[in-house]
């Protein structure tokens, strides 16, 4: 082979390996950054509260069709192929799923009495919700085309309702007032209920992985987290503060809880191990940062912050670093979820 020859193949093997560092460059960086997962919130941008969706970059903005009235609380199916919210209709609030076919967006609405709040189950294919009053309301249990909907309690006192568990065995839930006040547990394929703790309780959320469940009660102290390890153990107190926590969600590995905390004056967000050890601030500012849930991978938090005057929607990483902007109007942007 000649020297020209040589220099030729050398030549190309270089371009070649070029290009392998440029691809392999390329996997990295794009592995290294947030899911390629969308993210949901609510926007009065156009005049009214109405749901959009991005990606976790910030970019490629679109409003979804989500009809008339003020919209909230959108949150995607575990298995991603739906999306529920809430809207008010009136003096009321409606339950609607969406699901995508196509380029076409497809809408059902639970009918009925006004819906106060919902939890998808693990697989996807059902929705509990909470229909009825502030003074009065009842666990349903329906499925993704809105039909077939099931009532699960009776009570004639306020409830909050919590998610289901991880094996879709039992949804929780709380009833506020009266004689049967206390967290419950409740099948809601069968009979089967289960009363856990004597106390009222809100944001009842289980761990996505286990019997592990946190919520947010009072005792003569204040409002406190309180968590229990087994559906059949007594829950217990794991923070002190005599300022209110708020917005509890489990890390998709269920090792930390996010939550907001005032107890710097205003709203922040922290984490903290499930037993109520190692809590880490994560954001420190004068101005109310709220919202926060997590990436489906776990590596990244997306959230609400007012530094810049109007809620608008950022995103950090799970230790609160590299903490940057997605939305930037003058306008209110909440309610984020992955």
């Amino acid at each position: 082979m000649t020297s020209r020859g040589r220099c030729a193949v050398v030549l190309e093997m270089l371009r070649l390996g070029l290009i392998s560092i440029a691809l392999l460059a390329i996997f990295l960086v794009a592995g290294c950054g947030p899911t390629d997962k969308r993210i949901v919130f609510v926007s009065d941008r156009d005049g009214s509260a109405i749901i959009y969706n991005m990606s976790d970059d910030g970019s490629d903005v679109m409003s979804l069709p989500s009809g008339a009235g003020a919209n909230s609380e959108p949150r995607w199916s575990p298995d991603r192929k739906y999306l529920a919210y809430l809207s008010q209709d009136k003096n009321r609030a409606q339950l609607n799923v969406m699901m995508k076919n196509g380029e076409e967006w497809e809408l059902c609405t639970v009918e009925g009495d006004s819906v106060l709040q919902y939890s998808w189950s693990p697989t996807g294919e059902h929705i509990a919700f909470l229909s009825g009053t502030e003074e009065k309301s009842d666990v349903y249990v329906t499925g993704v085309d809105c039909s077939n909907i099931d009532r699960v309690t009776y009570s004639d006192s306020p409830t909050n309702l919590g998610n289901w568990s991880a094996d879709g065995e039992w949804v929780v839930y709380s009833i506020l007032e009266g004689d049967d006040q206390g967290v419950y547990l409740r099948n809601p394929n069968g009979v089967n209920r289960q009363k856990i703790s004597s106390r009222p309780a809100w944001e009842l959320t289980w761990a996505p992985k286990d019997e592990r469940l946190a919520f947010l009660s009072r005792d003569e102290d204040g409002p406190r987290v309180w968590a229990t390890d087994k559906i059949d153990h007594q829950p217990v107190g794991i923070t002190n503060q005599v300022h209110p926590d708020s917005s509890l969600a489990w890390s998709p590995d269920a090792k930390r809880i996010t939550f907001v905390s005032e107890r710097d004056g205003d709203p922040e967000i922290f984490t903290m191990k499930a037993d109520g050890s190692d809590h880490q601030k994560l954001t420190n500012n004068v101005f109310a940062d709220t919202d926060p849930a997590w990436s489906p991978n776990g590596k990244y938090i997306v959230f609400v912050s007012e530094l810049h005057g109007n809620g608008e929607i950022f995103i950090m990483d799970k230790d609160g670093t590299n903490q940057r902007r997605l939305t930037n109007n003058e306008y209110h942007d909440t309610s984020p979820s992955w």
